[in-house]
């Protein structure tokens, strides 16, 4: 399994295909480490995305992972299943998707769910959702102290993930996170491949403070 850290880019279909597969394909060039697929309502059209895009990440060696929706991970080979919710657990993942499948869940501010995705076999969490962000309104806000505090409650890689973007970026990754999640931040911008690098470099440089 590659490292689960650094740049984490989560996208839906909320533009034309063609375009979000282009912009997509920008991101990865610049350094994305992991992309992450919310499908939507499943269609024929969904499908064809979601093999589009994981072949894109197939050139660029990069964990394809699909939000939720299991049968689809299925059928496109995705690397792994990202959950929202609890009712399913990492074993009955691996039972459909194989032993080395990556598995993720979000996490709101809440310890006790923390500790459960530990127990249960986890690969990573999500904190979501440090800052208000309008492509993640289901999320709770998370305080940075909070997402802080959890790398001394447990020994899975953490990303955070809600409303950021190049400003707050260091701010975030300075609380010890292993890797950020961003949406708009790459899909809406003027030139993704750059703005992914811009993400790498600040990613480098609290990395480098630390040590």
């Amino acid at each position: 399994m590659k490292k689960l850290e650094g740049l984490y880019l989560v996208v839906a279909p909320v533009m034309p295909f063609d375009k979000l597969l282009v912009t997509v394909k920008k991101a990865l060039k610049g350094g994305v480490d992991l992309l992450q697929l919310i499908p939507g309502e499943e269609s024929s059209e969904i499908l064809r995305l979601a093999k589009d895009l994981s072949s894109l990440t197939e050139q660029y060696d990069v964990p394809f992972l699909i939000n939720g929706n299991l049968q689809l991970a299925k059928e496109v080979s995705a690397d792994g299943l990202h959950l929202d919710s609890y009712d399913v657990t990492p074993s009955e993942v691996k039972q459909v998707l194989g032993k080395q499948c990556i598995i993720g869940y979000t996490l709101g501010d809440n310890f006790e769910k923390l500790k459960w995705a530990e127990t249960v076999g986890a690969d990573y969490v999500s904190f979501c959702s440090v800052f208000p962000t309008s492509s993640a309104t289901q999320c709770d806000i998370v305080p940075i102290e909070t997402i802080r505090a959890a790398k001394f409650q447990t020994t899975l890689p953490i990303f955070a993930a809600g409303g950021i973007n190049l400003n707050n970026a260091k701010l975030v990754l300075k609380t010890g996170v292993n890797g950020i999640a961003v949406t708009s931040a790459l899909l809406k911008a003027e030139d993704p491949e750059q703005t992914a690098l811009t993400f790498k470099e600040i990613i480098r440089n609290v990395r480098k403070a630390k040590l």
